[in-house]
């Protein structure tokens, strides 16, 4: 593969994309209403032999949905993604004529209508559809194992990879980079309590019961500990919470 190639590929699929978006957004926020649905491929998904260069740009449009999604949605601007598989003059080349006609792209356009109407219910979303079939996609992260930072090696990353790669118990289907945050975090919290629990014993307190107690524990943990106290001064607001 070329460098020219390369670009190619990205100046049609991620750059096409950006610049028609960008002519209709600013539109789309003055009125407070938008749709938009981008054009992915399972070849993004999964990977495809052959199309790294392909593969790269609509996982790509993947990103460009989901961070658009949530800029967009306090002004109504929804923003989706569809993989569709159908057959058209590039699929032709490589399918034979009865899979194609199986795969009219016509079979895909009444959801593409449903992604686009006022009334549709999903932002950020992913869909392989094709052929009258429809699913959507999410992310499923494992439970994962929460070593000792500071003791960390690859022996003990070893030791633990099977527990590390299993989806059976524990796992999670996240929406946000903020869940692996959290988890961190309260990882860290629990580690200094334990420390503090060993140098002076002290009665737990009691729990809340609110969901936002880890929230606010992690806050807590973040400042206390010094990691953030730097922050506090700089700091000429006032937050209120709504629960």
């Amino acid at each position: 593969m070329t460098e020219k190639d390369w670009d190619l590929i990205m100046m049609v699929h991620l750059k096409g994309a950006f610049s028609v978006t960008r002519a209709a957004w600013n539109i789309m926020k003055d009125k407070g209403y938008g749709r938009i649905l981008n054009t992915g491929s399972s070849a993004g998904i999964y990977g495809s032999f052959g199309q790294v260069n392909y593969s790269t740009a609509k996982i790509g449009l993947w990103g460009f949905t989901q961070s658009l999604a949530k800029e967009g949605e306090k002004r109504n601007i929804k923003v989706n993604c569809i993989a569709p598989l159908a057959g058209t003059r590039m699929t032709e080349t490589v399918m034979p004529k009865e899979v194609t006609e199986m795969l009219k792209p016509d079979f895909v356009a009444p959801f593409v209508a449903v992604l686009v109407h006022e009334s549709v219910p999903d932002n950020g979303a992913l869909y392989e559809v094709g052929a009258g079939y429809i699913a959507k996609q999410r992310w499923n992260r494992s439970e994962g194992v929460q070593f000792d930072a500071d003791k960390l090696t690859p022996e003990e990353i070893k030791s633990k990879w099977a527990h590390v790669n299993q989806f059976e118990k524990g796992s999670t289907y996240p929406t946000s980079n903020q869940e692996m945050m959290a988890v961190i975090m309260n990882a860290h919290e629990a580690k200094q309590k334990a420390a503090a629990a060993k140098a002076t014993p002290t009665p737990a307190a009691a729990s809340s019961g609110l969901k936002s107690e880890n929230i606010f524990g992690m806050m807590a943990t973040y400042l206390n500990q010094g990691l953030g106290k730097p922050l506090i001064p700089k700091v000429s607001a006032i937050f209120g919470f709504e629960i």
